[in-house]
């Protein structure tokens, strides 16, 4: 399943409005779409690596979604899983491509195509694998003081929760309860590494502990299952965080 090119990307709903497309293969992420209910737009969170956008955009007619509704592309963080779909998806959508939205360092680094940071060095890999070309992209820098409003029923708050990396954000929606954390938290008590560039244990660790303060029923991270015991994830990858010195 490594970098196998156009394997369908299974969808689900979550809740009204909200589905889930589960990673297909190393170097992937999940990714969540938001249904618009006042037009005919989808918000789609984290790009995927690229290879996998064929598969999403099966698996997202299987649940008669099209990607050329989607408006805007929500990034967690700048690494190559959850960033490089950008560049053949606004290829794809070239006509009417969507907006890249980002935080902080993750939104200079797309915006300089700082391939150095999308991909780090020890993971041994290059763009070529992903048949992309890293280059400068226009991005609109996101505001922690400003939520993201998808119609009538979705506000998600903005947090910077580094660790992972600098530019790592959380997108957490009180009412409903979501949290789509990128990679900072998985279930299973499983969190993200922190060998990266700009990565942290300590701050890792305060970034976990304060989302685990949060109120939340659907944790959607970047990689593994999604779960509606979101609080109950969370404490336990908390716990897991604070007493092992080293996860990965």
């Amino acid at each position: 399943m490594f970098f196998n090119r156009g394997a369908p990307k299974k969808g689900k709903k979550i809740i009204e409005n909200l589905f889930f497309f589960h990673e297909t293969q190393m170097l992937d992420c999940n990714q969540y779409i938001i249904k618009n209910d006042q037009k005919d737009e989808l918000v789609i969170f984290d790009a995927g690596n690229g290879l996998s956008l064929d598969g999403l955009i099966d698996g997202m007619k299987k649940l008669n979604l099209s990607y050329e509704d989607i408006t805007s592309v929500y990034l967690t963080h700048e690494h190559v899983d959850h960033v490089v779909g950008i560049y053949p998806l606004l290829e794809k959508m070239e006509n009417d491509p969507p907006t890249i939205f980002a935080f902080g360092e993750t939104a200079k680094i797309i915006r300089e195509g700082d391939q150095s940071k999308i991909i780090p060095g020890n993971l041994g890999i290059s763009p070529k694998m992903f048949g992309i070309n890293i280059k400068p992209l226009d991005v609109v820098e996101l505001d922690l003081e400003n939520p993201v409003k998808i119609g009538n029923d979705f506000s998600f708050k903005i947090y910077h929760t580094p660790g992972h990396s600098l530019g790592s954000i959380t997108y957490y929606e009180p009412n409903l309860k979501i949290l789509i954390p990128g990679d900072l938290v998985f279930t299973g008590g499983s969190f993200g590494r922190y060998d990266f560039p700009g990565g942290s244990l300590k701050k890792l660790q305060e970034s976990i502990e304060y989302v685990n303060n949060l109120d939340v029923t659907h944790l959607l991270p970047g990689h593994m299952g999604v779960s509606n015991k979101g609080n109950e994830q969370i404490k336990h990858s908390n716990r897991m965080v604070h007493s092992v010195g080293g996860f990965f």
